[in-house]
């Protein structure tokens, strides 16, 4: 790992850089490092259950922006501009999704 502190060719450079070269900012220093190999993770039970939810929560956002006629009820409902409208969909669909697991949840544990 290389670091640097002030070099003007690098200065304002941050980020990865084809998935092989990633440029980060500690403090006054730069640091170049190789791209994170992420495949050898394992992900504990909550940011499994919390993808999911994302994943069936981006799943029903494309049905919504996919029919025309939902889209515009979703748009008119949310009060947003077409730009907003996914950010807005995304919010709304997981805190439903996120108190129907709750629900769940909670039934569940008191039956």
């Amino acid at each position: 790992m290389a670091t640097q502190s002030k070099n003007v060719i690098m200065q304002g450079v941050k980020g990865a850089i084809g998935k092989q070269v990633v440029f980060r900012d500690y403090g006054e220093k730069r640091v170049v490092s190789v791209y994170p190999d992420m495949s050898q993770r394992i992900l504990s039970p909550k940011q499994l259950r919390r993808n999911e939810i994302m994943k069936e929560a981006n799943i029903k956002v494309s049905e919504i922006k996919a029919d025309e006629q939902l889209r515009h009820a979703a748009q008119i409902r949310l009060n947003v501009t077409s730009n907003k409208l996914h950010h807005a969909l995304l919010k709304e669909v997981l805190l439903k999704l996120g108190k129907e697991k709750v629900e769940k949840t909670v039934s569940h544990r008191f039956s």
